[in-house]
């Protein structure tokens, strides 16, 4: 039975609900933390893991179907939605795999067995990262990390297991269900909470660079009125122009945050939970045209499948046909 049809299968209600734009203690995302996704995909790595593979990316398709199949016995969604929970899937799937890989890389290196893997995956992985291309591999990529962003080394922050979308939830939960200030959630997610300052040195002159900006732009006006300083109120919508940065992305946050709009300041204000909501539902028509598509490319094959059984039909049934008329010849001339 195909996923897009077991999720409407009766007796599911229980089930963790996943939805596009979730409601907090009703239903779930791939962007939200402590919801269960993530301990999920790490105990299939445990019990259906059937050989040492590298990375996701090369797990064959029919397994990784299996293991969206088994997703799909732990979390419900609407039907339509299955072809971009598929696609959440793989991508959350894939990120978990490569943290688990290199957590079990690492308690190799010390020497050391994890608990409860399977004994076949546990030699072909061992016998992966001990090939020469592989550790030459493995030491330029720890040497591109660490010399990314122009040598500011890797991105850092101190959510912990807690995603940004998680933490703006609770700071918005803390704030009687009123939204918080973007730039406030940037600096509780990069902030150390023993040193108190931002380690993150990309995100740390960001922030500074917003901080410096918005005391500019709210000087007050002078006697003579000339001062070009904004009031002291600055919009949000300010801050997030402020915080934007090429190709559309802003600096430290999720998606729901870079949906602010970034234009001119003379561009009306548009809310950001409108633009969510209709890039959701771009989202589910896009998700829809693929599973339309994938119907049709399932019906044309289909079509393909019935025509060669047919064809091989009409073949066999002459061939008998051949085999009956040649029994015949010979029993008349036996009988003569």
């Amino acid at each position: 039975m195909p996923v897009h049809l077991l999720v409407q299968q009766p007796g599911r209600e229980h089930l963790p609900f996943l939805q596009l734009n979730p409601r907090r203690g009703h239903s779930t995302w791939f962007t939200k933390s402590k919801n269960g996704i993530s301990r999920s995909i790490n105990q299939m790595m445990y019990s259906m893991l059937r050989f040492g593979y590298p990375k996701w990316s090369v797990i064959p398709s029919d397994e990784r179907e299996l293991w969206f199949r088994q997703f799909a016995q732990e979390f419900n969604w609407h039907s339509d939605l299955t072809e971009t929970v598929r696609k959440k899937f793989n991508e959350k799937a894939m990120d978990s795999y490569t943290k688990q890989i290199n957590a079990w890389k690492t308690v190799w290196q010390k020497n050391k067995k994890p608990r409860f893997i399977n004994g076949g995956v546990w030699e072909q992985l061992i016998a992966h990262w001990e090939r020469e291309d592989t550790a030459e591999t493995s030491s330029r990529n720890s040497r591109n990390r660490k010399s990314d962003r122009g040598g500011k080394g890797m991105y850092v922050h101190n959510l912990g297991a807690c995603s940004m979308s998680t933490k703006e939830d609770e700071l918005i939960e803390a704030n009687d269900g009123n939204p918080v200030d973007r730039l406030q959630l940037i600096k509780v997610a990069h902030t150390n909470k023993t040193t108190g300052q931002i380690q993150d040195p990309v995100i740390r002159g960001v922030v500074d660079l917003v901080e410096a900006e918005i005391v500019s732009q709210s000087q007050p006006l002078s006697d003579d009125g000339d001062s070009t300083g904004a009031s002291t109120n600055l919009s949000l919508l300010q801050k997030m122009r402020w915080l934007k940065r090429k190709g559309g992305r802003l600096v430290g946050l999720a998606r729901r945050a870079s949906l602010y709009p970034a234009s001119s300041s003379q561009a009306p204000y548009a809310d950001p939970m409108i633009l969510e909501e209709l890039h959701d539902k771009d989202e589910r028509i896009g998700a829809l045209e693929e599973q339309n598509t994938t119907i049709l490319s399932e019906n044309a094959t289909i079509r393909s499948e019935n025509a060669t059984i047919l064809a091989e039909l009409a073949s066999q049934k002459k061939f008998n046909t051949e085999i009956m008329q040649k029994l015949d010849r010979l029993m008349s001339s036996s009988s003569s």
